[in-house]
C-alpha cells in the first residue's frame, strides 16, 4: 500500500478499511478532541463521533448554538461558560476556535489530534478563510497541534446522507492518520454530494485550495442587499478542490499557516 506523496495523486480504495485490523488498533487508543461550528447538537458531529467510534477517546468541546461563517473569532474579553451535556460531551458558550483553545489546553491537552465537523454544507476554496469548522483546526495548527476539518457539501434540495458522510470520514481517517502533518499544517476534506446510491465509495483526491473568488452578486431591496449567488456556480480551476468535489470526489487538501510546513 503506497500513500501520495504530493498534491494531485489519486487513489481510489477498493476495499473499505477495517478498523480492526488497522495497524493503529494495535496500540493505545489515541486521545481525539472532536469540535465543529453547527453545533453541539448537530447531525454532522454525531456522524463524525460515530466514525471515530473505536478508532480513539474521543471528547467533545462544541459550540452550544450554531456559528457557521463565523470565522476565526475568538472570545478573550468575557468568561465562557461550559455544561456538560453528556458524558465526554461538553457545550461551550463561544465559537469554534474557543473550543479549540480550551479544549486543546484545558480539558484533553494530550489529544493527539483535533477533528472538527462534519459540516452542514461544503467548506472549500477560500471558504475556508470564512468557516467556523476550519478555523476550530487553524487553531489547533496554531497550537502545535494536526488537525481535519470535514464538510459535506450540499447540492440542491438533496437531503445529506449523515450515514454516507461517517463512512467517508472513517476512510479518509484511516487514510490520515498515517501521514504525517508538518508543523503549521492541517487537512481540509470536502465529501460530494451523492445523489446515487450505488456511489457510497466515490475516489478520495488530494488537490490544492482553489482560490478563485466567490462571484458575488447582490439584489438591492429597499436599501436592503440580499446576496443571490449560487455557491454551485462558483469560478473553479480544473483539478482543485472545488472541482473535485462538484465532479464527486472527495477532496482533501493540505492547508500550510505562512511560515508553518
Amino acid at each position: 500500500m503506497r500513500f501520495p506523496e504530493a498534491l494531485g495523486h489519486t487513489w481510489t480504495l477498493g476495499k473499505r478499511p477495517s478498523f480492526k485490523k488497522s495497524p493503529l488498533m494495535k496500540r493505545t487508543l489515541m486521545k481525539l478532541l472532536l469540535t465543529n461550528d453547527d453545533g453541539i447538537h448537530a447531525d454532522g458531529l454525531a456522524a463524525l463521533e460515530r466514525a471515530v467510534s473505536g478508532w480513539g477517546a474521543a471528547t467533545v468541546v462544541a459550540p452550544n448554538e450554531p456559528h457557521s461563517g463565523c470565522g476565526h473569532r475568538v472570545n478573550v474579553f468575557r468568561p465562557l461558560l461550559m455544561n456538560e451535556v453528556a458524558a465526554g460531551r461538553l457545550a461551550l458558550d463561544g465559537s469554534p476556535a474557543d473550543c479549540t483553545r480550551i479544549g486543546a489546553t484545558q480539558i484533553v491537552p494530550d489529544a493527539a489530534w483535533v477533528l472538527s465537523g462534519i459540516n452542514d454544507g461544503g467548506n472549500l476554496g477560500i471558504d475556508v478563510y470564512m468557516s467556523g469548522t476550519v478555523a476550530a483546526v487553524r487553531e489547533a495548527a496554531l497550537l502545535g497541534k494536526p488537525g481535519i476539518a470535514f464538510s459535506q457539501y450540499r447540492r440542491g434540495a438533496i437531503e445529506i446522507d449523515w450515514t454516507a458522510a461517517e463512512v467517508m470520514a472513517r476512510r479518509v481517517l484511516e487514510l490520515l492518520a498515517l501521514q504525517p502533518l508538518p508543523p503549521g499544517a492541517y487537512w481540509n476534506v470536502n465529501f460530494p454530494a451523492l445523489d446515487d446510491e450505488s456511489a457510497t465509495d466515490p475516489e478520495i483526491v488530494y488537490c490544492p485550495l482553489d482560490t478563485s473568488p466567490h462571484r458575488l452578486e447582490y439584489d438591492c431591496r429597499e436599501g436592503s442587499y440580499h446576496y443571490v449567488g449560487s455557491y454551485h456556480d462558483r469560478p473553479r480551476q480544473q483539478g482543485h478542490d472545488i472541482d473535485v468535489c462538484f465532479s464527486g470526489q472527495i477532496a482533501v487538501s493540505k492547508v500550510v499557516l505562512e511560515g508553518g510546513g
